[in-house]
């Protein structure tokens, strides 16, 4: 859901640029390079663009260098230049567009709102990420100052700038990706207690917040049982922010050396190398699925239980403490409460799914239609074989966690991606076995082992006959990952 800023317009007209945003959108494909391609600038547009300038002096000699009147001209020559994809000059007019609006509409006006989206394309066209992090906490400024400090238009403005630390894994440098991770979880702590505020504790409203936390901690986990130099980052600064305590919960204890721990002065148990590092984090994300489940069963919701029931089983899964078994089958039974034909339940738990589950879905069919839309991203499928659909990996960093993407689309980042179709078998416990290259996208044996490397790695809801869980062989997915800059 997108937030509806509500605020009130301004008597005083202002001129707006609505060729930008276009403009810019078709430049995206330069997003992450940070370069277009040089524009010749025909000999009628310099022309244009004089005149445009001439008017613009002319204004600020006769009225001031703020007056409004300067708005026009200036909008103008923003329009030719995103034309001629001269982004450079147009983030600089832009500047000089948001310093008069400010003087003449205040500060905190919510008009400035467009004005500040279309600076964050521009932006990104320019490769300017840090610049985009500023944008979006001058908005959420503006949402604050004109929908409140406990609103849900603020949960929105503080979403949307932990989404872009999320997708800044992408860009800069790679010592800062841990930095954004944690970043990000602040933000997502912060919206957890907003939303309380705003909803009090016992509303379903705070289901996607309750679980946007839940799914950050499980990120957090996957990146720490990664095989790369990032999980050893994480987890120095993980033992530095919260302790050594989220990190030693597991079914089996050990010791490991202080030796990456410097200045900790002590040793750190944590769990072996069969389980879960970080399980700690995976029991504090499912607390806050069972407040889920504890809202809808107040609220008498069968169906909003039978999911939160669903998700505390992949939860599970996760933690490698189970087939999920348990909370799978009580899910089964409520779903039928609610209504729902064991045939549509039976259809459901026969698709083994990639997990976490990026987004809490309160009704089934909403659950069933994101499962269908993986899958229905590949089109040509064989007759008789079982095929998950598509992965997109987030980062060659966290090849087995699945790219989160930002519910505002000015805030996606699209890379060259490349192609690794894959067959392979799942276990009772959502383990991946025997893995098959079929085909790839360069034919390239490197492409072709990292994606039978992050296959392995990847849990899945495992295949449930009835109410058990079963080995199921020969199922195939699509594996795509970004081709770094």
């Amino acid at each position: 859901m997108q937030p509806s800023m509500g605020f009130k317009s301004m008597k005083r007209p202002f001129y707006k640029s609505p060729f930008l945003i276009s403009a810019v959108i078709l430049c995206l494909p330069f997003l992450v390079s940070g370069q277009t391609n040089p524009v010749s600038t025909s000999n009628e547009t310099l022309r244009d663009l004089q005149r445009y300038q001439e008017q613009f002096e002319d204004y600020a000699s006769e009225f001031g260098p703020f007056d409004d009147r300067l708005l026009e001209p200036l909008a103008s020559m923003i329009n030719l230049q995103a034309e001629q994809g001269n982004f450079a000059e147009v983030a600089e007019l832009q500047s000089q567009e948001l310093s008069i609006m400010r003087m003449n509409l205040g500060f905190e006006n919510p008009e400035l709102v467009p004005l500040v989206r279309s600076m964050i394309e521009v932006q990104q066209v320019l490769g300017n990420y840090e610049a985009v992090s500023e944008h979006l906490e001058h908005i959420r400024f503006l949402v604050a100052s004109n929908s409140g400090t406990q609103s849900e238009e603020l949960l929105h403005a503080i979403d949307n700038q932990a989404q872009w630390l999320l997708a800044g894994f992408y860009l800069g440098e790679e010592r800062r990706q841990s930095d954004k991770m944690l970043d990000a979880r602040d933000l997502y702590r912060e919206m957890y207690n907003l939303a309380e505020d705003i909803y009090g504790e016992e509303d379903p409203l705070l289901y996607p917040w309750y679980y946007k936390r839940a799914y950050n901690l499980a990120l957090l986990v996957q990146l720490l049982n990664t095989e790369d130099n990032l999980s050893s980052q994480i987890l120095r600064d993980l033992v530095r922010s919260d302790g050594p305590t989220l990190l030693e919960h597991g079914r089996r204890g050990g010791v490991i050396s202080t030796s990456p721990f410097i200045g900790l002065g002590r040793q750190i148990a944590v769990v072996d190398g069969e389980s879960v590092l970080g399980e700690g984090y995976l029991r504090q994300g499912l607390g806050f699925i069972n407040d889920i489940f504890d809202i809808a069963e107040e609220q008498g919701d069968l169906e909003a239980q039978a999911m939160a029931q669903i998700y505390r089983g992949d939860f599970n899964v996760l933690m490698d403490r189970s087939s999920g078994r348990r909370q799978y089958n009580e899910a089964q039974d409520l779903l039928l409460q609610a209504g729902i034909s064991q045939q549509e339940i039976d259809a459901f738990f026969h698709i083994p799914m990639p997990l976490p589950i990026p987004e809490f879905y309160s009704r089934f069919s909403d659950l069933v239609a994101y499962q269908q839309s993986i899958i229905g991203e590949v089109r040509s499928i064989q007759e008789g074989v079982l095929h998950l659909g598509t992965f997109r990996a987030w980062h060659e960093n966290a090849r087995a966690v699945l790219k989160p993407v930002s519910s505002d689309p000015l805030l996606r980042i699209g890379l060259p991606q490349f192609q690794v179709d894959l067959s392979f078998n799942i276990s009772s416990r959502g383990n991946v076995s025997s893995v098959d290259v079929l085909t790839s996208i360069p034919e390239d044996r490197r492409v072709s082992r990292e994606g039978a490397r992050a296959i392995r790695e990847i849990k899945f809801r495992p295949f449930y006959d009835g109410d058990r869980a079963r080995r199921i062989r020969d199922v195939q997915i699509r594996y795509l990952f970004a081709q770094q800059q």
